[in-house]
């Protein structure tokens, strides 16, 4: 399975849940510091480290680590925001663990170290940071952090004001939204999560092969093309033909058996001219669509199709067939003055990929005010009755029956033109062999995104699904 994402009120349930049960907390917090030590020790093994202790439950895990690392022979200072006489409950025992001097948190601005442990507060936090915390938030340096780093909200993913900027965070149990989505995600660097003992039940995971492994397509020996699914293409006017053709492509790299795109008179010229494989037929108005899509497994419609009646009437038709849809780009557009026409047509098994300007037209103010990207992606789902795939640095899938799935696995050289087109199709080619479509979705994403990874700086487009055999045979490979 994928790391499941938990929200730091839940991690709170979590561990009441256990303690009420009958488990010592601070058994649990020294799994923690200790977690947290190794972890440190582990990635930056020289230097002397700074260990900055808050008053709760993340300076009792650095207590501990601390102690930890002194016995790993590290040279370690240790800096606490309170005195230590304050410190109570399972923070005052971590600190008793600590043998050193416990210095005030002042001193630590000129303090002479390699590596800071960031302990002070966890993702909790619902308040900015300020005084020497904030001035050591801005210092800079080498950071690793424990649960969050301090002044990051763990559930909006948003910068209360001055954070710390981690080359590292170790948390516990699961990730939380801060260490997945924007901006939060840029100042965590690389994320760990230890099982301290506290198990957590979630709906939300981070995007990884093993969430979709059981129903990855795989044809059997056997096998003959119309068995893996047919997926049709909906091309846009002679003009505007490229985005279909890259979404085509793409669905056939992804396994499809046949695909076609579907033309419009005026464009069979420039399609016929670029297409192999592909197959092609024309059409002309959303009768022909919707007779069209009896013969196919997905229908994709948007890439470039234009912002027109004609779309929309398209779009209508196709969601009369028994074909599951992919709505991107355009046919989402065409229904930004009437949304509710749209979603009353949709099925859960439809899925819509829109980028946050297509969103912001089709849902409003959703995105401002849920309290972050994955119940922004889920109230959406909940509300247009299918599979939203909110694109991004932190792309988000979400069904309608709430569970979501958080894709980071990219680059940020996928943005740009006709990159979605590949995407849409790579989604479009599992669905058409039978993955459901939040599965579909969560593959596309993670294969566009480890293409995108392999093509680097000057990726374009086109260059995409020429590394998708590559990619699925190793899948096909690890997970065979």
């Amino acid at each position: 399975m994928g790391r499941p994402i938990i929200t730091p009120q839940e991690m709170v349930a979590a561990e009441q849940a256990v303690f009420k049960a009958g488990t010592n907390s601070f058994d649990v917090m020294t799994r923690a510091g200790t977690a947290v030590a190794e972890f440190l020790h582990a990635r930056w093994p020289e230097g002397k480290v700074q260990v900055l202790c808050g008053p709760g439950g993340n300076g009792g895990d650095g207590f501990i680590a601390a102690a930890r690392l002194a016995k790993l022979w590290r040279d370690v200072e240790v800096f606490c925001l309170v005195e230590k006489s304050a410190l109570t409950g399972d923070a005052a025992k971590a600190a008793a663990l600590w043998e050193g001097e416990v210095q005030p948190l002042e001193q630590a601005l000129e303090a002479p170290h390699a590596i800071v442990l960031d302990a002070l507060f966890g993702g909790g936090l619902s308040r900015p940071l300020e005084g020497i915390a904030a001035a050591l938030a801005e210092r800079g340096g080498r950071v690793v952090s424990v649960d969050v780093p301090s002044g990051i909200d763990g559930l909006t993913a948003k910068p209360l004001g001055p954070c710390f900027r981690a080359e590292g965070t170790i948390t516990f149990a699961g990730l939380r939204p801060a260490h997945l989505l924007q901006p939060g995600a840029s100042y965590c660097g690389l994320v760990a999560a230890a099982d301290i003992g506290i198990p957590v039940q979630s709906q939300a995971f981070e995007n990884s092969p093993m969430l979709w492994a059981g129903v990855m397509p795989r044809p059997g020996e056997d096998g003959y093309k119309h068995q893996r699914g047919h997926l049709k293409v909906v091309s846009g006017p002679a003009s505007a033909t490229g985005a279909a053709r890259l979404s085509a492509t793409a669905g056939l790299r992804a396994g499809a058996g046949l695909v076609t795109v579907m033309s419009p008179p005026g464009a069979m010229t420039v399609n016929a001219s670029h297409l192999t494989a592909v197959m092609l037929q024309v059409f002309d108005g959303a009768g022909d669509l919707e007779t069209a899509a009896k013969q196919a497994q997905v229908m994709v419609i948007g890439p470039a199709a234009g912002i027109t009646p004609a779309t929309r009437a398209n779009v209508e038709a196709l969601l009369k067939s028994n074909a599951r849809i992919l709505l991107d780009a355009d046919a989402l557009t065409v229904f930004d003055s009437a949304p509710a026409s749209l979603f009353k047509r949709l099925r859960p098994h439809d899925i819509m990929t829109p980028h946050m300007g297509e969103f912001k037209r089709l849902f409003g103010d959703l995105a401002d005010t849920a309290v972050n990207k994955i119940e922004v992606a889920r109230k959406a789902a909940q509300t247009a009755g299918c599979v939203v795939l909110l694109k991004g640095a932190d792309t988000v899938i979400a069904a309608p029956d709430g569970r979501a799935i958080v894709n980071t696995h990219a680059t940020p050289w996928l943005a740009t033109a006709g990159a979605g087109d590949v995407l849409a199709g790579l989604i479009a080619g599992f669905m058409a062999q039978g993955m459901p479509t939040l599965e579909a979705a969560a593959m596309g994403a993670w294969v566009h995104g480890e293409a995108g990874r392999r093509v680097g700086a000057g990726l374009i487009s086109e260059d995409l699904e020429r590394h998708v055999p590559d990619i699925l045979s190793a899948l096909h490979g690890e997970i065979a």
